[in-house]
């Protein structure tokens, strides 16, 4: 039953609830990230840790939720968690690396390293670098879900995926490929006669006192580790197993916030990289990406950037350099809200106004704004949804699925309560929504109106 709402509460909840002004202290921000977070707490709609700093000062770091949901372990900000795709920033200072070192260079042909892969005389290390070299992501590849729990090497992994025709012609586009940074780690073992988990941890991690950072292996025994989670409606499951070195290079590091805060200091300094080394990996090539980092502008300040999701973990990193601000998180539970936090985080770290993460009860949304999503959308030739009218309010059913109540976030954001997932609406100009999106964990699809 929908809820009545007097007006000036009602009004209240549409309207962002950041001030826009910076607060002054650690306990503040704490507070305010408490606040903000404890509503998706209180339903177990997330887990993770916490770093925000500003100025080179820590203002908030943070453990939230369990880290281990069968011993009640916490997390806190010394555990350590997956990284998925925040690896590549690692694996693209260690060929910085090398080339300070005069032992490579970013424009060294991949033939040089790995001739006997398909077109490396045309692939530049440049192109992998950028996600430009047209090799096909193997994440797209009919097996993947099958390789993904074998415990191959870097050139086992390689060797699946090199006969694959390419996608485009070097440096024609961008296209995000997980497999070119496997090539990258293999070029880093070639050049440096090490493992590449070796590799980083001699050169970048011990340097820098990042103890808590490494690559993941399933029978290491690692103190402090978290498990990672996904959620079928309300059921929270383990997540599935897979190999994390058959990741070397794209998605295989484990990491705490504050190691990735020692990180993000270092890359101030010119140690252990140059300047010169530092302005090549922050300058944004096609698709907005530099050297393992995404270069975007948020709340209109430059913000350098990357995130990941691997098996059970989401994670996030910005570096909004100009204004020295610092935000990281790391979750261990494919949570559904994963970047409405990353992104409030944000705002809140600079200070800018943000959006509640969760309304549990609900946002008042005029009647006829929420009356123009009911209707039917496509998701492929066998499954539709379908939103319609009851008690009051929405309710939105799959094909084959009990239909669930939707409560508004917004006119643009309904939350489905018993399937936890968000349904995004996108509108035409006249109000009436033509294409809608359905985001649980991880995964998402869209499906287009029906006439």
């Amino acid at each position: 039953m929908a809820r009545s709402v007097p007006f000036l509460v009602a009004l209240a909840l549409l309207l962002p609830v950041g001030t826009g002004a910076a607060p002054p202290d650690p306990a503040a921000v704490e507070a305010e990230v408490d606040a903000y977070l404890q509503p998706l707490l209180d339903l177990d709609l997330i887990s993770g840790s916490v770093l925000i700093a500003r100025g080179g000062e820590v203002l908030l770091a943070k453990g939230y939720g369990p880290a281990d949901r069968e011993y009640g372990i916490p997390n806190t900000p010394d555990t350590k968690f997956r990284l998925g795709s925040v690896t590549k920033q690692f694996t693209a200072a260690a060929i910085m690396l090398l080339q300070e070192r005069g032992q490579l260079s970013v424009d060294d042909p991949l033939a040089r390293f790995l001739p006997d892969f398909p077109r490396a005389d045309e692939i530049r290390l440049h192109h992998l670098l950028t996600h430009s070299s047209g090799v096909t992501n193997y994440n797209e590849l009919p097996d993947y879900h099958t390789k993904l729990i074998q415990p191959l090497s870097i050139a086992e992994v390689i060797d699946w995926f090199k006969d694959v025709p390419p996608q485009f012609a070097p440096g024609e586009r961008f296209s995000y490929s997980n497999s070119g940074y496997v090539l990258l780690a293999a070029v880093i073992e070639k050049v440096s006669g090490r493992t590449y988990a070796d590799f980083l941890r001699e050169s970048l991690f011990a340097p820098l006192g990042m103890d808590g950072t490494g690559q993941d292996d399933y029978t290491t025994v690692l103190p402090g580790r978290a498990e990672g989670y996904v959620n079928d409606g309300r059921e929270i499951y383990r997540a599935l197993y897979r190999d994390l070195p058959f990741t070397s290079g794209a998605g295989s590091l484990y990491s705490t916030v504050r190691d990735l805060y020692r990180w993000d200091r270092a890359l101030r300094t010119d140690t252990p990289l140059s300047a010169a080394a530092r302005e090549r990996m922050f300058s944004a090539q096609q698709g907005e990406y530099g050297y393992g980092w995404f270069i975007r502008e948020r709340c209109g300040r430059r913000l350098i950037t990357h995130g990941g999701g691997i098996n059970g973990f989401l994670t996030d990193f910005q570096r909004f350099v100009d204004d020295d601000v610092t935000v990281i998180v790391l979750l261990n539970y494919e949570s559904t809200f994963a970047w409405r936090v990353f992104d409030g985080l944000g705002a809140i770290a600079l200070g800018e106004p943000y959006e509640p993460a969760l309304l549990p009860a609900g946002a008042a949304v005029p009647p006829e704004r929420l009356a123009a999503a009911v209707g039917v959308y496509r998701i492929d030739e066998q499954n539709d949804l379908t939103v319609a009218q009851a008690d009051g309010g929405l309710t939105v059913q799959v094909t084959g699925e009990e239909p669930c109540a939707a409560v508004p976030q917004s006119d643009a954001v309904l939350f489905l309560r018993d399937r936890n997932a968000l349904l995004q609406l996108k509108r035409d100009d006249d109000g009436k929504v033509t294409t809608v999106t359905l985001r649980q964990g991880a995964a998402g699809f869209r499906a287009e109106r029906l006439p």
